[in-house]
């Protein structure tokens, strides 16, 4: 067996790209090419009408009355004909959306993002805070306010807080201390409003914790920090978006003082419409780069465009929200081999489904009983170990084969380095040393311009014939 083994990182590197281009990658990217620029344009038309007429209402509580404590619809009132079609169309076109990634379009969109948010992008550490700043003396100034229009708060001690706030964030060793304060005032919302109510508001501990390890000097948590706070943000868009299914009595007020956002579609059509959407956005912010960027920017817009419907109110609670997705769509990130657009219509789905009875079963396990709660966090817990494993299959099966093609080059290599010595031994001269042991004749030994470097391996040696 002859085997070149002088370059084996060399040699692992092009065996690890060859594995990258499986054969179902290359299908998939084939297939998108062909339907992708028909099937998104028309997807994205019906479900960017639904957005853009419905999404301004993301935080229903601000501008309707709501007890948190009334029963939601049981989830099995949710699942209607119409739902079920609105959720296939949206895994459809997120389906559509993952496989126009992996084409040359989409790696020719993801550099030309990447190209013109570089600014934005090397910027996020020092426009968060100036942004955090600004947001946090508003509340300051509005002096009713804990952390968003609606959370109501005007104890004096809690002013001292709120004003102490943009001051921390001008310096980064005082940032720890403004994530203290962020966490405070959180706190004092759960005392004041209840731990489920600030459900809503998960990214305010996703900003802490970015704020917090700002100043840590390890570098492998400071890298961490974004990606969390774009999680907490996901959650902070996708668990209010389960009032629209559960409480969609909420949402009518709004739709009747504003019926345009109706565009003549039914009532119920559009707010199933609107969770739908507002799910599938938040979600997308948890996966892969293009797509979460494209959905972090067309949430973004949206958000923005609702203040002119809703107001300085709506503008002040949703300006720290904003600045969170612009950076994410800012954001490069980096692509995790498990989220494969095979995975991602069975991911997203099941997660929809999850969502919608861990937000029933908490509901009843806060305001009512542990054992009205069990059936629907039993199916949630379900659905989210089965999204899980989807997720765990498609990363074994893309794990195993790289696996064993390494084991496989190693070995081949182990085996090369046997064999040239067992030449070498076998084919020179040989002398007796002191210790007993057999060792080449000083003939065979290489020159001293032959010799390897030092710390280098058997293998890089040369053979020269005797």
């Amino acid at each position: 067996m002859n085997i070149d083994a002088t370059r084996p990182g060399h040699k692992l590197a092009l065996l690890d790209a060859k594995g990258a281009r499986s054969s179902a990658g290359t299908w998939v990217g084939r297939a998108g090419s062909r339907i992708a620029p028909t099937a998104i344009w028309l997807a994205g038309l019906v479900i960017g009408a639904f957005a853009t007429a419905t999404a301004a209402s993301a935080h229903v509580k601000w501008f309707v009355t709501c007890n948190p404590a009334d029963d939601p619809l049981p989830p099995q009132a949710v699942f209607t004909p119409t739902f079920w079609l609105l959720a296939a169309l949206f895994v459809t076109v997120f389906f559509v959306g993952c496989v126009i990634e992996e084409t040359p379009l989409g790696a020719s969109l993801s550099r030309l993002l990447d190209r013109w948010t570089e600014p934005l992008h090397q910027r996020t550490d020092g426009l968060l805070r100036a942004v955090a700043g600004v947001s946090f003396a508003l509340i300051w100034a509005d002096g009713s306010a804990i952390l968003t229009p609606e959370l109501k708060g005007n104890t004096t001690w809690l002013a001292a807080i709120q004003v102490l706030t943009p001051i921390y964030f001008i310096g980064r060793a005082t940032l720890p201390a403004a994530a203290v304060c962020i966490l405070v005032l959180y706190g004092y919302g759960v005392a004041t409003y209840g731990l489920f109510h600030m459900l809503d508001y998960p990214f305010f501990l996703g900003l802490a914790g970015y704020f917090a390890l700002s100043a840590s000097r390890n570098d492998r948590l400071r890298s961490l920090r974004f990606d969390c706070l774009r999680c907490t943000v996901a959650l902070s868009l996708m668990w209010p978006s389960m009032e629209k299914f559960l409480y969609p009595a909420w949402i009518v007020p709004i739709l009747t003082e504003h019926p345009e956002l109706t565009l003549g579609f039914d009532v119920a059509t559009v707010i199933t419409a609107a969770g739908v959407v507002e799910f599938g956005l938040s979600f997308a912010l948890l996966w892969t780069p293009l797509v979460r960027r494209v959905a972090a920017a067309t949430l973004a817009l949206l958000l923005f465009a609702s203040i002119f419907d809703f107001g300085k109110m709506d503008g002040i609670g949703h300006l720290m929200l904003i600045t969170l997705l612009l950076l994410v769509f800012a954001d490069p990130g980096r692509k995790q081999a498990y989220c494969h657009p095979v995975v991602a219509p069975l991911v997203s789905g099941t997660v929809l489904l999850a969502v919608i009875f861990l937000y029933a079963g908490s509901h009843a396990l806060y305001y009512r009983s542990s054992l009205a709660a069990l059936e629907p966090l039993a199916k949630g817990m379900g659905l989210v170990l089965l999204a899980i494993s989807f997720l765990g299959l498609m990363g074994l099966a893309y794990g195993w084969p790289r696996a064993i093609r390494r084991r496989l080059l190693l070995w081949l290599i182990k085996q090369g380095e046997a064999d040239d010595i067992l030449a070498r031994h076998t084919t020179t001269p040989r002398g007796m040393t002191r210790s007993g042991h057999m060792a080449t004749a000083p003939a065979a030994w290489p020159t001293r311009s032959d010799r390897a470097p030092s710390g280098s391996r058997l293998h890089n040696w040369p053979s020269r014939p005797l």
